[in-house]
């Protein structure tokens, strides 16, 4: 895992033609889906899915881009991940998480634990340009460029018991 800074992230998007931050733009990919998030008991279990099923074998980037405050009970486990990858910068400083497919287990902690502390965040891969949005722990919104990632992503919902929000329609 390689901790990035905000340029360092736009960077690596842009590189791979992913649109930065799409909560807040136009619509920047061809299928979109909101829904609910899964309880917190089978979060970690969602997300070992959702790597299994829509990242696969490539790198992703997990940018945290909202955090309550600096509580020492949230940052230990966020600090201790960062920390046996040797980064010793603030999250503040370097928010985002670039990891490599043998890293799995590290993005499912990240984001389960950005979920479990209804913090914000994104996950991104570049294959189909598939994105992730954890919206402080209550919803998740997912773009994606592939209409099989798309197919896969509902596929997931019916596996864990999750409703589409009625506000995406």
């Amino acid at each position: 895992m390689n901790c990035l800074t905000e340029n360092e992230i736009s960077h690596w998007l842009r590189e791979r033609g992913i649109t930065e931050d799409p909560y807040h733009q136009v619509p920047p990919t061809s299928f979109y889906l909101q829904f609910f998030t899964p309880p917190n008991q089978s979060a970690g279990s969602f997300f070992r899915q959702y790597w299994d099923r829509i990242i696969g074998c490539e790198a992703a980037l997990v940018h945290i881009t909202d955090w309550g405050l600096y509580t020492k009970s949230e940052m230990i486990p966020i600090m201790g991940i960062r920390a046996l990858h040797s980064e010793t910068r603030w999250l503040i400083d370097a928010p985002g998480h670039l990891l490599e497919t043998h890293e799995s287990e590290t993005v499912i902690s990240l984001m389960t634990l950005t979920t479990f502390f209804a913090w914000s965040s994104y996950l991104y891969s570049p294959l189909g340009h598939s994105i992730l949005y954890n919206w402080e722990g209550d919803i998740f919104d997912f773009w994606t460029d592939d209409a099989a990632k798309m197919e896969m992503m509902k596929g997931l919902l019916v596996d864990f018991n999750l409703r589409e929000t009625t506000e995406a329609k």
